[in-house]
């Protein structure tokens, strides 16, 4: 998926390393996330493919590799986007926690769950705000970038609601 992201990236414009990760942090972090150790990597990896090419620069004094998508690589990126959306149960570790609290305290498991909503609100915040600058800033009508904004908003909404329901269970 890495890859992809990054081919996808890159049919935006011509990006380094560091441009991608924080792209990725701005972006895509509540989905999909990648460290630096992951990233270059990839990118090596493409560009042995051929999918991607890169011109050197120099900024300030620091060497900078500079990467833009190869006309293989669009041609391999529009491939894979044009197949159909494959459904993948999501990797929800948390649940794992919360399958097994019947072995903690009562009051250990509403303290925990209380901790996880505070989290889950910093995250919902996050995405309300970059949900709120697109609205501000772009034609949103059809920009497939804030709609999956809005569904980070509906997931951590659902998720919160779910939380509370579930602590105002335990504390009756």
């Amino acid at each position: 998926m890495l890859e992809y992201i990054i081919l996808g990236m890159l049919m935006q414009k011509e990006m380094s390393g560091y441009d991608l990760k924080q792209w990725m942090s701005e972006c895509t972090s509540y989905f999909f996330d990648a460290s630096f150790g992951s990233i270059y990597p990839a990118l090596k990896r493409m560009e042995q493919k051929g999918y991607i090419i890169y011109r050197e620069s120099v900024e300030d004094g620091k060497f900078k590799k500079l990467y833009s998508i190869s006309d293989l690589g669009k041609e391999y990126f529009l491939q894979w986007l044009e197949q159909p959306i494959e459904f993948v149960k999501a990797n929800h570790n948390y649940l794992v926690n919360i399958y097994f609290y019947k072995y903690l305290s009562t009051d250990v498991a509403i303290k925990n769950l209380k901790e996880f909503v505070k989290v889950l609100e910093q995250h919902l915040n996050q995405l309300n705000g970059q949900k709120k600058y697109a609205e501000n800033n772009y034609n949103i009508k059809h920009n497939f970038a804030y709609s999956t904004v809005t569904c980070g908003v509906h997931y951590f909404q659902a998720i919160i609601i779910w939380c509370n329901e579930l602590i105002f269970h335990l504390e009756e």
